[in-house]
């Protein structure tokens, strides 16, 4: 039913949706910042795991044994860091800010500094997507 061409489009419809949650959690945390704003970011990250296991994972593994360009390989472990750095802090916002672990620095100082790193990440891997899927060279 569905093919690697079909995965690729539905897994950007998945990152269109996040970048939407991300739009709008945003702009609920300055106004009703405890309540829509943590379920905006909940689904978020969420929709965000589940692609990063159905889709991108698999998709790293396939590149695996291809050598690219330097450039490429540099930004595919970027956009693969930066992508793991978000969630672990994603993960720990959320837990730290309900009080189900102890938060050494405030979760509140994370929040802006997470965003940031997701936003990057979500740009290098629409410049993966651009590489890979439409054969566009960029740099």
């Amino acid at each position: 039913m569905f093919t690697d061409f079909n995965m690729i489009y539905l897994d950007l419809l998945l990152q269109l949706t996040i970048i939407i949650l991300l739009f709008f959690a945003v702009k609920k945390a300055y106004r009703d910042p405890y309540d829509k704003h943590c379920k905006f970011m909940t689904i978020a990250i969420a929709i965000q795991v589940i692609s990063v296991i159905v889709f991108m994972a698999p998709s790293m593994y396939s590149l695996s044994g291809i050598m690219m360009s330097g450039f490429f390989t540099s930004l595919m472990y970027l956009h693969h860091i930066l992508g793991l750095i978000v969630i672990v802090l994603s993960i720990y916002i959320k837990l730290a800010f309900s009080g189900k672990i102890p938060s050494p620095v405030s979760p509140l100082k994370l929040m802006k500094p997470t965003l940031i790193l997701w936003v990057l990440t979500l740009l290098g891997g629409f410049i993966l997507y651009l590489i890979l899927w439409e054969g566009i060279i960029i740099i």
